[in-house]
């Protein structure tokens, strides 16, 4: 299996928290990926933290699909200059694999969805 990792700058990118927790999060992914078994089509969703392991990822058109995400808080090396989705590609499809934040050195690592 080939693995490659892809950085998606996030077109909408606009964190509102503190420098632990993301509290909402509006992100535009350019492209098809998928989070667990979930597929997500290309569009704009909201990422918003339930609590410290569990995210929601829904569609802002309120008609797309919507999924929970179980996740690891992550640390970078700086604060990132700006929001982004980073995707692994995985049998000829993307992942959704992190989540970063604007401003914080805190991201998201996605491992299950539920």
């Amino acid at each position: 299996m080939k693995k490659t990792i892809l950085a998606t700058v996030v077109c909408l990118g606009a964190a509102i928290g503190s420098a632990q927790t993301m509290e909402n999060l509006k992100v535009t992914l350019p492209i098809a990926a998928k989070v667990g078994n979930v597929y997500l089509p290309a569009g704009n969703y909201s990422i918003h933290e339930l609590n410290s392991s569990v995210i929601e990822i829904s569609s802002d058109d309120r008609k797309g699909p919507n999924t929970f995400a179980t996740v690891n808080t992550i640390t970078g090396s700086k604060a990132a200059d700006h929001s982004k989705i980073v995707l692994r590609k995985e049998d000829n499809e993307y992942q959704v694999d992190q989540i970063w934040i604007e401003g914080q050195d805190l991201g998201f690592e996605l491992t299950t969805a539920e």
